[in-house]
């Protein structure tokens, strides 16, 4: 389905600016790909790996001397377009389809794919960065859209934290994302921030996340009571962490996610976050110390539909003074945490 709904332009250009770090947290088209340009091409479909954290296509075209010509397909993520919509039977190995794309830099038949115009004549495209380009009989929802039909007729207030949360497309923005554009850093932190390879030393690539990285993930985020522990399951590389709500708990072990123990403050969820060992606090390279600690709160919205979220870093190693960040989600009734199943994909770009 095609919407030309008023807002629905200007929302497709508010999530191009405002999700860096998510369909670009893997191999990123302004890294691998050149989006100055856009290239076409038909060809017959020869392989489909339908896995996060991106769909993988082989296609066999020809070149205008009748050559050959093997191209590798990288598209959103399943997680994303099961939401829009969009199901894998759309494509089947030995379809011929259209396909528009950003060419790769060091190999100019990899594309990071805009448009596809499959077999049965509908075209999908990525909403965030694109328009349909081939036809008006597309398929697939914005995830404004897809969020909007999750929202019932009137807002149903959330009576606590444990459920299930989403990221409110609605309202995130350049000026509402969690990252700042600078931190106070220090001399050292500076330094391997300017020489960090955003390829080679770039983990988020091979399927590993951290703290803090990991709770900017985009999708569903599940909250459980478990009494003594709360849970926190995170979509994104299928991850859970654990908050020990009592004394009685193991001994802190060094890992990415830390060690966490939590308390109430009122209505509050305060966790004290220790033992974490992983060496990035984003992803643009700002490094981070198995030293660092971290105290995160999460809290309902005024009107019940948010749940708010604040984390401020300590690591003297890093930064000259404590660093607090915010975000929220919004509560969606009927939305679900799917399998992630991440793959570590090697392409070649």
């Amino acid at each position: 389905m095609k919407s030309d709904r008023p807002g629905t332009r200007a929302a497709i250009a508010l999530l191009a600016a405002s999700l860096p770090f998510v369909v670009y947290s893997h191999h990123s088209p302004n890294v691998h790909f050149d989006r100055t340009r856009i290239i076409e091409f038909t060809g017959e479909l020869r392989e489909l790996d339908w896995r996060n954290p991106h769909v993988l296509m082989t296609v066999h075209g020809t070149d205008d001397a009748g050559n050959t010509v093997e191209w590798e397909l990288e598209y959103l993520a399943p997680s994303f377009l099961s939401r829009q919509g969009i199901t894998r039977d759309l494509f089947n190995v030995g379809d011929t389809i259209r396909v528009a794309g950003f060419p790769g830099r060091s190999n100019p038949h990899a594309v990071f794919t805009t448009n596809i115009l499959a077999a049965n004549g509908q075209e999908v495209f990525d909403f965030q960065v694109s328009e349909a380009r081939f036809t008006d009989n597309t398929v697939g929802l914005t995830f404004a859209e897809y969020q909007d039909t999750k929202r019932a007729t009137e807002p149903q207030p959330a009576d606590d934290i444990f459920r299930t949360w989403s990221t409110d497309v609605s309202v995130i923005g350049p000026e509402r994302a969690m990252w700042k554009e600078s931190y106070p850093l220090t001399e050292s932190a500076r330094i391997a921030r300017e020489n960090w390879d955003r390829v080679a030393d770039n983990p988020y690539i091979r399927c590993e996340n951290g703290m803090l990285a990991i709770m900017d993930q985009f999708y569903a985020m599940e909250i459980v009571d478990g009494g003594d522990e709360i849970r926190i399951h995170l979509e994104e590389l299928d991850v859970q962490r654990t908050i020990h709500m009592t004394d009685d708990s193991p001994e802190p072990v060094m890992n990415p996610y830390g060690f966490s123990r939590g308390r109430w403050e009122g209505d509050t969820l305060v966790v004290d976050t220790t033992h974490v060992n992983w060496p990035w606090f984003d992803q643009t390279g700002v490094p981070m110390s198995d030293a660092v600690t971290m105290v995160e709160r999460f809290w309902l919205s005024e009107d019940r539909q948010h749940l708010e979220y604040s984390v401020t870093a300590t690591d003297p190693a890093t930064f000259t003074e404590p660093v607090t960040l915010t975000r929220n989600w919004i509560w969606l009734p009927g939305e679900t945490r799917q399998p992630y199943d991440c793959t570590v994909q090697e392409g070649n770009y």
